[in-house]
């Protein structure tokens, strides 16, 4: 059929033309047929316009075309409704008598009881009543029982009744909105309309026993519960997080907070699978309102746990009383769900404590992004918010493997402090290093920390736009946390800020707190807190928009702040800033420490340093100590062309003499001179080295000690092992008695060593003692004797009461060893320990290794499996030569371990 005038095509144009333009022949009849199925349809419509509310009335069933047009029988009643339409505006006394005249009848069966329960006559019409009816119906004769309702009148008896609209359209329309309330339905309002004015006309000939129940209402309907949200489809290999927790635990709202990438749904969609309650998901899409949140979880619960046909009978009214009618069948049926809100951040806090109110027996778990609005949520509900802690080092690693690259240990937590661990981050920069950078994982983080990679990433976008909303009071304060990079308390962050001209307490209170509102700064227990690692690739740098004075006296008063302090991020910020306020005479200085190569220390300092050494300048004496710095770095990584030139420029600045040097200077550069000629078997050099020293060392003294452990020490180098170990057991002595330690002293706790360190004249000469007894260990071990343990306990308490925690470690793995055969379960204990302080002192190179030895004692407690996995996990990383031989000879003896356990 054509519309709006357009010509059809085809043989049948002419014919079809025809019987569309022409009139009927009989217009009249035409006129009463319409008027005939206008006043059925309204009728019709009338009936779908009760069977939709149906159920709010509480009635039991809806009978058409029986003794009046419509019925609807209610416990102890029955409605008998007369729908009269007329085309005038009128309805006269004469349209309705005849059904108060039969209306008699009906009332009689139900007096004589041949009918249950009391009657009423209703009569519907889309007309006023005329004068003359309205004067019948208020006459005293008038029956109590008939009542009439009509455009503008709704039913004070049955408020429930639709108040007729007016014509067919109207009734159209109005049973389209009310059709739009059906909770759950599978149909278009309209079409629903529709099918039910057909199943009415249909029922009006005697079908379907002329009838409609009210509890098989929901078929009709095509209403259904059926779960629209399930969780995001999961990686196909889960990584888990640092420490996953479980989706639910003793609280009975669970707040995740984090920024988009942190890994949120992926851990709630795991987690799921091995939670022991039923769980439902709903992510709340942006914009939606609190009572279509609560609809869609009423249908996602209820599709979820309450399948069965009583699951569908829903009550109307407010989404939140269907929830609260969900949690009563759940409460009734004994069931107790898990609910996964994603998104929680964009519903506001009064609708999410509606929802949980509404179902008070659910484990709630939020996940949301930081927002202002969140310690109000914490406030009302009494929770904490959980962060996830992101991706340690392992996962890094195996997430970089998967692109084909490769990352040593110090490189991926490097990585960590780029991203903050959040697996988007860094699952996007182990693609860019593979595709922008040949898979070199270091040249990657160099470029990401300063900015200069050419690929915009997620990280970049999602926090700058976090980052623009900010005040510009709160961008300052961010952008000085990024300065410190450490931890803070609030009063170093005051100091900071005045000195940039921020020094109002309240203002900058504000400011943080929108800071943290938006998850860029993390607080600790203690006090402190600091910028978001992920965060601060996108914090400008505040050092960049400050004059030079204002700039120095900023980093000058950080410099103070975290100056003094043991902690290992503190430290190392302190020694960078040293560097850059131009105190190398201070960072020199630290460099003659015994612990100083002991510790972390940052890779500027070795550029501050070589700067210093080249800079003819500079003094001569700080010269010599730059360089014999560096030559101590280049001889711990077995670097010795560069150790033999820092050597000789220590021989040319020695030589040209200084008025400050004396025994010191002369013994520190036959100490590197000894590090050159033992590892190359240069003994005739070595030991004129050691005598020309010698003569120029007083004895007794801490140079002459000094001097001689060096010298035993590179005789080990040279394989001369015997010679090396009896020097170290006269040296040993001459140890004891300078400071005053006895042998049965090694049965001492480490605190009292320290005691004793510290109030020493000459605390370095502690760790020169364990030294010595380190070097006896080695040169059992190259004689292939294991009775080394007492001295190796020795080394072990002196190296831990002097702070020298790298050769600590290493004594701890020697006690280890002889320990593991015997006593597998206390050697594994040993090295927990040991790793626990690797990781806390950041001396990232020993990890692999620790880890490697801790493998084959997790083998001899009988753990093949866990043995194989670490080694499998440790041969990820990016190697060095020794790491790889170390792993191979262990994974080697893991294998003759479980061959002579299976037999």
């Amino acid at each position: 059929m054509s519309v709006s005038g357009a010509v059809p095509q085809g043989d049948n144009h002419d014919a079809t033309q025809e019987f569309i333009g022409k009139p009927p022949l009989d217009t009249a009849q035409q006129l009463r047929i319409r008027a005939t199925h206008r006043g059925f349809t309204y009728q019709n419509l009338y009936a779908v316009g009760c069977l939709l509310r149906l159920r709010d009335a509480g009635a039991e069933s809806l009978l058409v075309e029986r003794d009046e047009d419509l019925e609807v029988v209610l416990p102890g009643r029955r409605l008998y409704l007369q729908v009269k339409t007329r085309k005038s505006c009128v309805l006269a006394w004469s349209d309705i008598r005849d059904a108060l005249d039969q209306y008699r009848g009906v009332r009689a069966e139900h007096d004589a009881d041949r009918r249950s329960g009391s009657p009423s006559l209703i009569v519907i019409t889309n007309a006023q009543p005329g004068p003359d009816l309205l004067d019948r119906t208020v006459v005293v004769d008038w029956p109590s029982d008939v009542h009439l309702l009509y455009p503008g009148r709704p039913s004070e008896a049955e408020p429930w009744l639709p108040t007729p609209p007016p014509d067919l359209e109207a009734m159209m329309q109005w049973c389209t909105d009310e059709a739009s309330n059906v909770r759950f339905a599978s149909l278009r309002p309209r079409t629903l309309v529709e099918k039910l004015a057909a199943r009415v006309q249909y029922a009006s000939t005697g079908a379907l026993g002329q009838g409609f129940v009210a509890a098989d209402l929901a078929q009709l309907f095509e209403q259904f519960v059926q779960e629209l949200q399930a969780f995001p489809e999961s990686p196909h290999t889960y990584r888990p997080q640092k420490t996953d927790p479980e989706l639910v635990g003793e609280q009975r709202v669970r707040l995740v907070v984090g920024h988009s990438g942190a890994g949120k749904t992926t851990w709630a969609a795991d987690a799921a699978k091995r939670c022991s309650l039923p769980v439902t998901y709903c992510d709340v899409a942006d914009g939606v309102s609190v009572d279509g949140l609560a609809e869609s979880l009423a249908r996602e619960v209820a599709a979820r746990h309450l399948s069965d046909p009583a699951g569908t009978e829903l009550p109307y009214g407010s989404s939140i009383d269907v929830l609260r009618a969900v949690h009563r069948r759940l409460e009734e049926a004994g069931i107790i769900v898990a609910v996964v809100l994603d998104n929680a951040h964009r519903v506001p806090v009064d609708g999410l404590r509606a929802l949980i109110a509404a179902l008070p027996t659910a484990q709630w778990v939020l996940l949301a992004h930081p927002w202002p609005d969140q310690p109000i949520l914490e406030t009302h509900l009494g929770v904490a918010p959980q962060v996830l802690p992101g991706w340690g080092v392992d996962t890094v690693v195996e997430v970089f493997a998967a692109e084909g690259c490769r990352a040593d240990y110090a490189t991926a937590r490097r990585v960590i402090t780029l991203t903050g661990g959040l697996p988007l981050y860094v699952g996007q920069a182990a693609v860019l290093a593979r595709s922008q950078y040949g898979a070199d994982v270091a040249e990657f983080c160099d470029a990401f920390g300063e900015g200069a990679h050419a690929m915009p990433t997620a990280q970049e976008r999602i926090l700058e736009r976090a980052f623009a909303g900010l005040g510009e009071t709160a961008k300052a304060l961010a952008g000085l946390l990024a300065l410190a990079e450490v931890p803070l308390k609030r009063d170093e962050l005051q100091l900071l800020a005045a000195e940039v001209e921020l020094a109002s307490r309240s203002v900058n209170g504000r400011a943080l707190r929108e800071l943290a509102g938006l998850g860029l700064t993390q607080s600790f227990g203690d006090g402190h807190l600091k910028l978001h690692d992920a965060a601060r690739l996108v914090v400008p740098q505040v050092l960049e928009g400050l004059a030079e004075e204002t700039a120095d006296r900023v980093q000058r008063t950080l410099c103070q702040i975290v100056e003094g302090d043991w902690d290992p991020q503190r430290r190392s910020r302190w020694m960078r800033l040293l560097g850059s306020t131009g105190q190398i005479g201070v960072l020199i200085a630290l460099t003659e420490e015994e612990g100083f190569f002991e510790r972390d220390y940052p890779r500027e300092v070795r550029a501050d340093l070589a700067d210093t050494a080249c800079d003819p300048a500079s003094d001569p004496a700080l010269r010599l100590d730059a360089h014999n710095a560096l030559a101590a770095w280049a001889f711990n990584e077995g670097d010795m062309e560069a150790l033999a030139s820092h050597v000789h420029a220590m021989e040319t600045i020695h030589r040209a003499g200084h008025p400050d040097f004396g025994p010191r200077e002369a013994m520190l550069v036959a100490s590197r001179q000894f590090r050159l000629y033992g590892p190359a078997v240069a003994l005739t050099q070595l030991r004129r080295a050691f005598a020309e020293a010698h003569t120029q060392t007083p004895v007794p003294s801490r140079f002459d000690r000094g001097l001689r452990y060096e010298y035993a020490a590179a005789l080990w180098e040279a394989g001369e092992y015997l010679e090396a170990g009896e020097l170290a057991a006269g040296l040993i002595d001459t140890y004891m008695d300078h400071l005053g330690l006895t042998p049965p002293d090694v049965l001492l706790p480490v605190e009292v060593f320290l005691e004793r360190c510290i109030s020493h004249d000459t605390p370095d000469d502690f760790k020169r003692l364990a030294d010595c007894f380190d070097l006896l260990v080695k040169v059992a071990r190259k004689l292939d004797r294991m009775d080394f343990e007492p001295w190796a306990l020795w080394a072990f308490k002196l190296y831990n009461a002097s702070g020298a925690m790298r050769s600590a470690i290493d004594s701890g793995q020697d006690l280890a060893d002889v320990e593991c055969w015997s006593n597998p379960a206390g050697a594994l204990k040993q090295l927990d320990s040991l790793l626990g302080a690797a990781q806390e002192n950041n001396l990232l190179d020993m990890i692999v290794g620790i880890r490697s030895q801790r493998s084959l004692v997790l083998a001899l407690t009988g753990d093949v499996p866990g043995a194989r996995a670490e080694m499998e996990t440790l041969a990820r990383y990016d190697l060095t030569p020794s790491e790889s031989d170390d792993i191979r000879h262990q994974s080697q003896l893991i294998e003759e371990i479980a061959n002579s356990s299976s037999r």
